[in-house]
């Protein structure tokens, strides 16, 4: 189906969905472990805190699923379904998802990774999880039947890259806003201090 060049498919036509690496219990740190785990706690809008993920063994028999350069995390659980993308800082690091996040890799060139993940934290499509989400009383959950039922949008290559550069400069203003913002309040902090001070 197409509209003005844009396709409009589930998720899964594009995307393979694998669920994050199944550790049992807590994930505790290794000493000299080469793995690292990333958690929600080491993820933001702009990508993965790699010096605070946890160092450890990765259990079980088979190959994990190594993260890549282009991969998107997706939290399956938790009130906040924010999508983040591995980029190029990844670099050698060998690491694997922890449990709670599903990951997404692109199967065809059509569709850009910084794409996806910008599309999947659009209103429509957070509208769309939270619809369908099983939520108890304390914590959301998102199936991978719906993850792979999402609607995606899917605009030709150059409007995806477009979008993505916007989003990523966008990103990058609201950062030195809140920098700028930071250092006035210091600003501000050291002149009270001063007339304290007289």
């Amino acid at each position: 189906m197409k509209d003005n060049g844009v396709k409009k498919l589930p998720l899964s036509a594009q995307v393979t969905i694998i669920a994050g690496h199944p550790f049992r219990g807590r994930i505790e740190p290794v000493a000299g472990a080469e793995t690292l785990v990333v958690q929600m706690r080491d993820t933001a809008p702009d990508g993965v805190n790699w010096a605070s993920c946890v160092r450890t063994t990765v259990p079980g028999r088979r190959e994990p699923d190594w993260l890549q350069t282009g991969d998107v995390l997706f939290p399956a659980r938790g009130n906040v379904s924010r999508a983040v993308l591995i980029d190029e800082q990844i670099g050698t690091l060998k690491a694997v998802a922890a449990p709670h996040f599903f990951l997404l890799r692109t199967k065809k060139a059509s569709l850009l990774p910084a794409y996806l993940a910008w599309w999947l934290n659009q209103d429509p499509v957070q509208r769309h999880l939270e619809q369908n989400a099983q939520s108890s009383t304390l914590v959301r959950n998102i199936a991978r039947t719906v993850l792979e039922t999402t609607p995606l949008a899917l605009p030709p290559l150059a409007e995806q890259q477009k979008l993505a550069g916007v989003a990523l400069a966008m990103h990058q203003e609201e950062t030195l806003l809140m920098r700028l913002r930071q250092s006035n309040q210091h600003i501000m902090t050291g002149l009270a201090r001063d007339l304290l001070a007289r």
